[in-house]
């Protein structure tokens, strides 16, 4: 009768933090303006597989503790196995946002181990991926490791792409390795030393903690260009006041003919090309800022005026192969100097450069 009372109470206090904090988070998806909503269903997905797991996890962990084979463990356990691999494939969807639009090649793996893994509850796949003795001791099967290889599959393919999202925000990859660390950490537990409910709780971590990442980095930064948004200049900028550093300004030349004459979908396209030339050129040396419509700054922090010179030269002539053209004035801050009048100088030179561009 003691141990009927104590497990509930048990997975309740297991369980309450998790499921309260997916909740919260939910809410916190429904009402975000700022993401795709390709991206928030994402989100949104994963945390209901958050929530199946914690269910199927509680299942598992009171079929378990029964004297005889069972079938709500061979649910829950298959169950368990499919929520895991459709989790790490939400988060590979997430982690590849920016590039493929149709996910079915990506999902082949996950429809694998949900096929095996359903299989295996019925009596006519028993031993497949797992099966049950008499007196309830777990048998893994032949493919018995086969959610294992598809979850590291997948969080092989986050890390991939968060490197490959690499100019668009240096930090992410270093937080996914974390988040894949700890569920691969939390997941040996679980298997070799008969821990329960500790990849549940790291997997609803991540997915909160990613989120807000996110998040915070959206609010950043522009979501055309993916620059850092113009606050972000003045703040990195004060944090830069005692160092010596050189700033760029630049200009798109004729965004506003692009808009009026072709549409604001080939201003878009513009303004995404110019860009990425700048990213190609600039990003290993400088932080690059869209402060303003067809305007962006670049902060130098360990460059001189010669090496920009060389930097904007090699920008400008790779950018005259397009149809578009970015005009470019720099100047070197050295601390003690008024940071405001330095920024004027390099549009003072900007707009020199701009009407040499226009052969005026």
């Amino acid at each position: 009768m003691d141990l009927v009372v104590s497990l509930p109470r048990l997975l309740v206090q297991i369980d309450f933090a998790s499921v309260f904090s997916i909740f919260c988070l939910i809410a916190f998806i429904k009402t975000n303006v700022n993401f795709p909503e390709r991206t928030n269903k994402t989100f949104f997905f994963a945390c209901f597989a958050v929530l199946l797991l914690i269910i199927s996890d509680n299942f598992r962990f009171v079929s378990a503790r029964m004297d005889h084979e069972n079938i709500y463990r061979y649910i829950s356990t298959g169950t368990g196995y499919s929520l895991r691999a459709t989790y790490l494939f939400f988060i590979t969807v997430i982690a590849n946002r920016y590039r493929t639009k149709n996910n079915l090649l990506l999902a082949i793996p996950l429809f694998v181990c949900i096929l095996v893994s359903v299989i295996s509850i019925f009596p006519f796949g028993h031993g497949i991926m797992f099966s049950f003795s008499a007196d309830n001791k777990f048998i893994r099967g032949p493919l018995g490791y086969l959610s294992h290889i598809v979850c590291f599959f997948y969080a092989f393919l986050i890390i991939f792409y968060s490197f490959r999202n690499f100019n668009h925000n240096k930090f992410e990859p270093l937080i996914l390795i974390i988040i894949v660390i700890a569920a691969s950490l939390a997941t040996f537990l679980e298997q070799f030393f008969n821990y329960h409910f500790i990849l549940s709780q790291v997997l609803t971590s991540a997915i909160i903690f990613y989120y807000f990442f996110l998040a915070t980095i959206t609010y950043k930064r522009d979501p055309l260009t993916h620059f850092l948004n113009r606050q972000c200049f003045y703040l990195e900028l004060s944090h830069h006041a005692k160092s010596k550093m050189v700033l760029l300004s630049m200009d798109l030349n004729n965004l506003k003919d692009f808009n009026d004459k072709e549409g604001h979908l080939a201003g878009d396209k513009a303004l995404e090309i110019s860009s990425q030339y700048m990213s190609r050129f600039f990003d290993k040396y400088a932080k690059l800022y869209r402060t303003g419509g067809d305007e962006f700054m670049a902060i130098f922090p360990r460059a001189d005026v010669i090496d920009v010179k060389k930097y904007v030269k090699d920008f400008q002539q790779a950018l005259s192969e397009t149809k578009y053209r970015v005009a470019c004035g720099y100047s070197i801050y050295i601390p003690g100097e008024n940071i405001e009048k330095i920024i004027s100088l390099c549009d003072e030179k900007m707009y020199t450069d701009k009407a040499r561009l226009k052969g005026l």
